[in-house]
């Protein structure tokens, strides 16, 4: 039950964090650069505030959301005993797999909301999007 649970927990930070930050963030860029755009229309060509607004606005984002997950220690109890502490040459190979393998929980959201970006917008790009294959492709 409480696998179940956690795994419900996952799947909704991560179905929140793809809405935010692959949807809202980008999203959020298009509209303040646009605001920066003098013309509209098909011949008014992109300011070069636009464009660097739209280009770096999401990346800047994105590293200002990093450093400030970085400052918090994200780390899931454990549920059996530490260890003692052994020198590195006396340890099996299976003990280190088995140290190496342990995520957080934190980080499997993470994981999961890129992934669940990553195929919308492959789903997005090949059944949605409505492109002729001369414009779309050159």
């Amino acid at each position: 039950m409480r696998t179940a649970l956690r795994l419900i927990g996952v799947l909704a930070g991560a179905a929140v964090c793809a809405v935010i930050f692959g949807i809202g963030v980008p999203l959020f860029w298009v509209w303040l650069g646009a605001q920066f755009q003098e013309t509209s229309g098909p011949n008014s060509g992109v300011g070069m505030l636009t464009a660097a607004i739209v280009i770096l606005g999401p990346l800047a984002s994105y590293i200002a959301l990093v450093t400030l997950a970085s400052r918090f220690r994200f780390s899931q109890p454990s549920d059996r005993a530490p260890e003692p502490q052994r020198m590195a040459w006396t340890r099996s190979r299976d003990e280190i797999r088995r140290k190496n393998r342990s995520t957080s929980t934190f980080e499997e959201i993470v994981l999961t909301a890129i992934f669940i970006v990553g195929f919308g917008f492959e789903v997005w790009f090949f059944f949605l999007a409505k492109c002729s294959s001369a414009a779309c492709f050159g």
